[in-house]
């Protein structure tokens, strides 16, 4: 009796190449099938180089392209990404603190089954309201205007198609990313209001770390992605590049500090109270700042 073949795995990189062939081919206004007559290839063929799932040969990624109309710049640019070496270890620079506009993020966020995120410096970006969104992208330097409102929707709309992956999503939440942050109350109100109802969700499991917890061989938060068909993944967002991280070294690194971080977070239930409790003093103070008559809170600003 013949052993099963173990599958084979995409990479980062792949399903990134994948995305970018289908989202070029489906603005040309191109079918899997259309794609498939006028290359000679199979339609099973299509499907798995758009899904990450196959490999290919050195000049198919530029015929592909030609095909579906890319411009000169995403010819040049994707053909580039195809000749990166595959080694596990992906660079991608972005906007000071928002990579969401990545291709790779994009789909990480709608195509993995499931999310664990550790948190150390601010909510992660799959949980923040919009207030939230706007203050944090002001603090990394986002003007007020068309393209900040822009970078809004788009992070608001990557939560929307994560939610439509199966989860389960966990997160780590640093004490301090809801005690040492210096939004307005009204923003602290709704946005530990959203936690807490966001934590009642099915497959939502959030807990929250304690402020005298230091992972000292990590500054900054990570998540790792998982799915069947694809190699775990870490992404370790810096301000203002992002780390894509696949090996099984680097994913296992990861995975323990994970281990670290849950020995010491809360359960999710005792997390739930905390989030109570500190919506309860949120509450206070907003009402002892409406007692000010504004022209004292103007004097205090």
């Amino acid at each position: 009796m013949k052993a099963k073949k173990t599958p084979q795995l995409s990479t980062a990189k792949q399903r990134e190449l994948g995305a970018e062939l289908r989202r070029i081919r489906m603005r040309a206004g191109y079918l899997a099938t259309d794609m498939s007559r006028m290359l000679g290839w199979p339609a099973s063929t299509i499907s798995r180089l758009e899904s990450g799932l196959r490999n290919y040969q050195a000049g198919d990624i530029a015929i592909y392209l030609a095909r579906a109309k890319a411009t000169p710049r995403e010819l040049d640019a994707l053909v580039a990404l195809d000749r990166l070496p595959d080694d596990g270890y992906q660079v991608r620079s972005h906007l000071t603190g928002f990579p969401d506009d990545l291709p790779l993020v994009k789909v990480l966020d709608s195509g993995s089954q499931s999310v664990t995120a550790y948190a150390s410096v601010e909510i992660p970006r799959q949980l923040q309201i919009e207030p939230y969104i706007r203050e944090t992208l002001a603090r990394n330097g986002h003007a007020d205007g068309p393209a900040l409102d822009t970078a809004v929707r788009t992070r608001l709309a990557s939560q929307a198609a994560s939610l439509r992956t199966p989860g389960p999503f966990t997160f780590y939440l640093h004490e301090t990313t809801l005690l040492a942050r210096p939004e307005e109350p009204v923003v602290k109100h709704e946005q530990v209001l959203h936690l807490l109802i966001t934590s009642s969700l099915p497959n939502h499991h959030i807990h929250l770390v304690p402020a005298d917890f230091v992972l000292a061989s990590i500054g900054t938060g990570f998540s790792l992605f998982r799915h069947d068909q694809h190699r775990p993944l870490v992404h370790h967002q810096q301000p203002t590049t992002s780390l894509f991280l696949e090996s099984e070294h680097d994913v296992a690194f990861y995975e323990s500090q994970l281990q670290r971080i849950d020995k010491e977070a809360l359960t999710c239930q005792r997390t739930r109270d905390w989030l109570i409790g500190h919506l309860a003093k949120v509450e206070l103070e907003l009402v002892h700042r409406s007692a000010i008559p504004k022209e004292s809170q103007r004097s205090h600003a």
